[in-house]
C-alpha cells in the first residue's frame, strides 16, 4: 500500500546527517527502503580509503547501524 511511505526526514536531510559524521566527505550513495516494517535510509559514504555503511531511521534521523571498512579489503 502507498500509505505511510513518506519519510519525516528528507533524502537531502538524511545525506547531511550521515555526511556530518565524516568531516570532509561528499561522496554518498543513499536510498529509502522498507525494512522490518519500518522506513529507513540505507547508504554508503566513500572518503579517502574508507567506506562507511549505515542505516538510518527515516522518521527520526537516528543512525542505528554504522560500519567503517577499508575500500581495498
Amino acid at each position: 500500500g502507498s500509505g505511510g511511505t513518506s519519510a519525516a526526514i528528507s533524502l537531502e536531510e538524511a545525506k547531511q546527517i550521515a555526511l556530518a559524521r565524516v568531516p570532509g566527505a561528499t561522496n554518498i550513495r543513499i536510498h529509502l527502503e522498507w525494512d522490518d516494517g519500518r522506513l529507513q535510509y540505507e547508504g554508503s559514504i566513500y572518503y579517502g580509503y574508507w567506506e562507511y555503511e549505515f542505516s538510518m531511521d527515516a522518521n527520526t534521523g537516528t543512525i542505528w547501524e554504522w560500519e567503517r571498512g577499508h575500500i581495498y579489503d
